[in-house]
């Protein structure tokens, strides 16, 4: 191989690397201002500043106005709910600025009782599907819990690993496309004995700590 080749090879795998690494920074550094910022702002009080907002639109600036969010830990935040399905993104024109809205209506029930617990628990699960008829979505979740939807996305995940629920992806009109299902077994709030909700509610709450999401 000839020496300017060589040359050329090393030169754009090390311009890959580094391309590669300011990228794994980049999403660093936004994964630490999504949870950072929670203490400013949680997620659900984004989603209500857009069932609030006339018309349903809002921008990174915007949300920035009215909140004490900066305009970057704004778009993070709100980048970060619309790769969660939470939000819908669209641009300007000119593709240089976006406008989100939410993906589905916010649809608070009241009277569902939690546990307290600084995360999901099994009982919790249970009685969110039975209080919005087992159709449920990202926004029903936070809507009920108040928690920060990377956290609640992350036990989902391990609920599902336990077979617990299970995930669609299908239009619903006036609804989330993302919608959780009860397996069957657990649609009784007794289907599981206390050995067995302690453990998987238990294992939950070594996951989040593990992950940093509970400190």
């Amino acid at each position: 191989m000839e020496t300017s080749t060589l040359v050329v090879i090393i030169s754009l795998m090390t311009v890959g690397f580094l391309m590669l690494f300011i990228g794994l920074l980049l999403q660093k550094k936004k994964t630490t201002e999504v949870r950072s910022t929670q203490r400013l702002v949680t997620d659900l009080d984004i989603l209500r500043l857009f069932d609030k907002q006339p018309g349903g639109l809002l921008s990174a600036d915007m949300v920035a106005e009215k909140t004490k969010l900066t305009k970057g830990e704004a778009s993070s935040r709100l980048s970060s709910l619309s790769t969660g399905g939470l939000l819908i993104a669209g641009t300007n024109p000119t593709g240089m600025k976006y406008y989100y809205e939410l993906s589905a209506p916010l649809e608070e029930i009241k009277g569902i009782q939690l546990s307290g617990e600084p995360f999901l628990t099994i009982e919790d699960l249970q009685e969110i599907f039975i209080a919005y008829d087992y159709k449920v979505s990202p926004h029903d979740l936070m809507v009920t819990t108040g928690l920060p939807w990377k956290m609640l996305s992350r036990e989902m995940k391990h609920f599902r690993k336990e077979k617990v629920i299970d995930v669609a992806y299908i239009q619903r009109p006036g609804d989330s496309y993302k919608q959780y299902i009860l397996m069957e077994e657990y649609h009784r709030s007794e289907a599981l004995d206390l050995e067995s909700r302690t453990r998987i509610n238990e294992e939950v709450k070594q996951v989040l700590y593990d992950e940093r999401y509970l400190v």
